[in-house]
């Protein structure tokens, strides 16, 4: 129990973390008080319930840790694919506007679509 005590950090207001209200210091009366396990306010089973529920609690915050972990990877390289195809996409849809542009460049250049010609505003203010 003292080693108990000690991992709990001490006695705090009489009373130890972890073990609740019930079991302040006042109402210790196992260790120098005598041997005898009538004595004793936790008894053997009482002490290895305790750490087989230390143990379940332990294993459980540690796979719940594994798996935090585990749908925190998964979702970053969900996120990494995800960007690598909008990179791809976007790099494919700048490449065809230029493409296009280049077209339009020529065609222009060429002369094969005339521009039509609007007159201009001040011709339309004399009508």
């Amino acid at each position: 129990m003292d080693l108990w005590i000690k991992a709990a950090g001490g006695v705090h207001k009489g009373r130890v973390y972890g073990l609740g209200s019930e079991f302040s210091s006042s109402r210790r009366s196992f260790g120098s008080g005598g041997s005898s396990s009538s004595r004793c306010l936790i008894n053997q089973d009482e002490f290895e319930l305790l750490n087989r529920r230390i143990a379940e609690i332990t294993e459980l915050y540690a796979q719940e840790r594994v798996a935090k972990e585990e749908a925190k990877e998964k979702e970053e390289k969900r996120m990494e694919e995800e960007m690598r195809r909008k990179d791809a996409t976007f790099a494919r849809v700048t490449g065809d506007v230029e493409s296009l542009k280049a077209q339009l460049n020529s065609l222009l250049a060429s002369g094969a679509f005339p521009l039509p010609r609007y007159p201009s505003r001040s011709n339309k203010t004399k009508e």
